[in-house]
């Protein structure tokens, strides 16, 4: 006989014959809500009469020869809504701001070099790649240093990479400030010393790529107590993102107070910046990452045709074992956004045509005829090379990590500043601001090059532009990736670590 189970407290069953009566009034509730939140018809979306202007388009130029579509997707261009460019204070600043302040200092249980390392350890690395990947490269070697209870040598900057930059890092960066301010955190000098008498050669390994603490002991350790010196090759990108809290603020250390760049570089900077402040009150800087090997290595296609996919293929054979997916990196939010993208998502927040922007970037893959969809959106458009003259960059234009400190020093400066892609300079200047909102990775393009969200948020802005921040809003929210940001200058100009918790009372208002 099968008993019915029990449990303790009051617990009785409802009677069947409520049942059919709960479920008639469960359905008229689901009818009701249908009626006030069914979408709007779906001949009125502005993606759907996109896509049906391009496929008629297409007929069209089917009809009448192929070799017309490239030019018709280059013309018929998104526009940017008329009544959006109102002067909003909260697009160049918030009371939010104050609410962010840095906390690099290490705590009592972060020991003194002094006590912590260890004799005849030398640790010595090779950067690698463009200026901001081997600043992040010289802020790893470091907190890996710090593990291993080593002394470190200064950095070697990549000097045999695609950038062909003959620099060292005392060319770019103040080497003695380095090493003074960190002098608490890790002894570092600038030439391996002799050791027992002799100068020893180092060691050359590689670690894998987010190496962690554990990682670092169990695998360069050993080999650093036999050899003594030891030079990571390629160092990029080899360490953890995540570390202990103590660690991790000598990373903020090391970026935001000890990585000063040398006189000539920062007068020249600031020159570019009072220039930018003499066209306008406030200028918005922007990284853009549009470069045909930058391209090439994303995978991705941006509606260039046959010309685009031979040239950019033909790079791409660069990196052995590059197998792009392009829909897919869309969908997923890894391709950078284009110029034109850039420029539309700017107007949809709210800011105006007359707005002065600084572009900081190499070579744009398709020069002016890429950039012209952004100058239309923002004429007053300006670059290092445009405010200054040839012979003021004349130091600096033949060594581009240089060129790019200039840049880099401008986009700190600046009002606001926004990258096309999650690049290496848009995570180490996120540190000093604060973001107006989280927004690249929304504009996913479709099969037929619409940007579906942009295209809604648009349409937000020109039907009700009090309903434009909720959809940005809305769209963060149901993203798991975040390909950028638009970051608005932190009041105290300071580095700051923040958790979740702290985010969130940051954005109410309760950070004391």
């Amino acid at each position: 006989m099968v008993q019915s189970r029990r449990r303790s407290g009051n617990y009785r069953c409802p009677r069947r014959a409520a049942l059919p009566a709960a479920a008639l009034l469960l359905f008229l509730l689901a009818a009701v809500a249908l009626l006030y939140v069914s979408p709007p018809p779906l001949a009125d979306h502005p993606v759907l009469a996109s896509s049906r202007r391009r496929r008629s388009a297409h007929t069209l130029l089917n009809s009448s020869g192929a070799g017309s579509m490239e030019e018709f997707e280059r013309r018929e261009i998104s526009r940017a809504p008329t009544n959006g460019s109102a002067v909003r204070d909260d697009l160049w600043g918030s009371k939010l701001a104050s609410k962010f302040y840095g906390c690099s200092n290490s705590s009592s249980r972060f020991l003194d070099s002094n006590i912590t390392t260890q004799p005849e350890r030398y640790l010595m690395i090779v950067t690698s790649g463009g200026l901001n990947q081997q600043r992040t490269g010289i802020i790893d070697a470091v907190v890996a240093a710090r593990i291993l209870n080593a002394t470190l040598v200064v950095p070697k900057l990549d000097q045999a990479s695609f950038w062909k930059d003959s620099s060292n890092f005392s060319d770019i960066f103040y080497a003695d400030w380095f090493i003074s301010s960190l002098s608490k955190d890790v002894k570092i000098v600038k030439e391996l010393p002799h050791i027992g008498g002799k100068l020893r050669a180092p060691h050359r390994m590689r670690v894998p790529r987010k190496c962690t603490e554990r990682c670092y002991l169990n695998r360069v350790l050993p080999a650093l107590l036999k050899k003594h010196v030891i030079r990571l090759t390629k160092f990029d990108y080899r360490l953890a993102n995540r570390l202990q809290t103590d660690l991790q603020k000598l990373r903020c250390r090391v970026n935001y107070h000890a990585l000063r760049f040398t006189a000539p570089i920062q007068e020249m900077g600031e020159k570019l910046i009072q220039r930018m402040r003499e066209r306008s009150m406030y200028f918005i800087a922007l990284h853009l990452r549009f470069e045909p090997d930058m391209l090439a290595f994303s995978g991705c296609y941006y509606g260039g045709g046959e010309k685009e996919r031979r040239e950019l293929g033909a790079i791409r054979k660069r990196w052995k074992g590059l197998h792009p997916n392009p829909e897919k990196g869309r969908r997923q939010g890894r391709c950078p956004l284009t110029p034109e993208e850039v420029g539309l998502m700017l107007r949809a927040l709210g800011y105006r045509k007359d707005v002065h922007i600084y572009v900081a970037s190499g070579e744009i893959y398709g020069g002016a005829r890429t950039l012209a969809p952004l100058k239309a959106l923002f004429p007053n458009l300006h670059t290092k090379e445009t405010i200054s003259s040839k012979e003021e960059l004349a130091p600096f234009s033949k060594y581009s990590s240089r060129m790019a400190a200039l840049d880099f020093i401008v986009c700190d400066e600046s009002d606001a500043f926004v990258a096309n892609n999650n690049g290496n300079m848009a995570k180490i200047l996120a540190g000093r601001r604060y973001p107006l909102l989280l927004c690249h990775q929304w504009f996913i393009t479709c099969p037929d090059h619409i940007s579906c969200p942009l295209q809604e948020i648009l349409w937000a802005q020109e039907n009700d532009p009090t309903k434009c921040q909720k959809a940005l809003s809305l769209i963060f929210e149901q993203r798991k990736h975040v390909v950028g940001c638009i970051l608005l200058k932190s009041t105290h100009g300071s580095e700051r670590i923040y958790g979740r918790a702290q985010r969130a009372e940051a954005r109410e208002g309760r950070v004391s």
